[in-house]
């Protein structure tokens, strides 16, 4: 189950940073989207761990509001990277 949940959250973390280019991009631009990117994970993973808390600790329905955000920004961020992928490839 352990090694489950490493390859999962390693495949998620390699679709987050589908939005930083690797051709045609200067270092500093290159930096900046990476930190953009680690920024945005470090959010959604919070928005997640915030909903799960809220849901399971306080039985609060109002937990799925930040879980939809973080949804919300993981599926747009991986259809950026996807789509930007697909532009410079």
């Amino acid at each position: 189950m352990d090694i489950l949940i490493e390859i999962i959250l390693e495949l998620y973390m390699e679709l987050m940073m589908l939005v930083v280019p690797e051709k045609n991009i200067t270092k500093k631009h290159k930096v900046i989207a990476g930190i953009g990117a680690i920024v945005m994970l470090v959010i959604v993973c919070a928005l997640v761990i915030w909903g799960l808390v809220l849901l399971i600790d306080s039985h609060n329905f109002l937990g799925l509001i930040p879980l939809a955000f973080a949804v919300l920004i993981s599926v747009v961020q991986i259809v950026a990277g996807i789509v930007l992928y697909k532009k410079h490839h």
